[in-house]
């Protein structure tokens, strides 16, 4: 028997890896163009050229599918995020603001399919909810942060910073700036507002 993909009426996949791959690939196609309101089982499948019954082979519901889509996507947008930021992780408080700018151009450049703009903006965040992204940030702010805590002594708490900055990036990517100087400026102002008031 042939490894080959059979995708179709009354077909199988054979590799249940790429079986979820290929729902999933669907499932983005379909919430980047129709938004997730209006994306349902029978869509997804027609997408993916296959019946109802063999999406729920590999997943349990619409949202496990579109949550573990936006984990997918979580993972290969902090990916991008931690080798734009490379350059800066001896600068603690750069490395911060480098973030949130990676996050701006990241829409950007993907405004037409990105998954939290456009139709699922305000939507997505209920499905933020599942998907953990502490280990994630931690990838790119942990060690840096003993650096800069070590250089300068100054401490932060670096569990509320995450969360803070994960908010901040859902809502840039949900209501992006116009450019990246715009978002930089607005950046530099709260900060030597805090500077101020102290």
């Amino acid at each position: 028997m042939s490894s080959e993909t059979r995708w179709g009426k009354g077909s199988r996949h054979d590799d249940p890896i790429r079986a979820r791959e290929h729902i999933l690939m669907a499932t983005y196609k379909v919430v980047t163009n129709k938004g997730i309101d209006k994306t349902t089982i029978a869509e997804i499948a027609k997408q993916a050229k296959v019946s109802r019954p063999t999406i729920y082979r590999y997943f349990d519901s619409r949202d496990d599918i579109v949550q573990s889509l936006l984990a997918r996507r979580q993972e290969e947008f902090f990916q991008g995020m931690h080798q734009a930021t490379q350059a800066f992780r001896d600068d603690f408080p750069r490395l911060i603001e480098e973030c949130l700018c990676f996050a701006q151009q990241f829409t950007a450049k993907n405004r037409t399919n990105d998954l939290v703009s456009g139709p699922n903006a305000g939507r997505i965040k209920a499905y933020f909810q599942n998907v953990g992204s502490r280990d994630l940030w931690g990838s790119i702010l942990d060690e840096p942060y003993r650096q800069y805590r070590r250089k300068t002594g100054n401490v932060v708490d670096l569990e509320s910073l995450k969360g803070f900055l994960g908010v901040m990036i859902l809502t840039i990517r949900m209501y992006p700036f116009r450019n990246h100087e715009t978002l930089r400026n607005q950046l530099q102002a709260v900060m030597a507002l805090g500077k101020t008031t102290r």
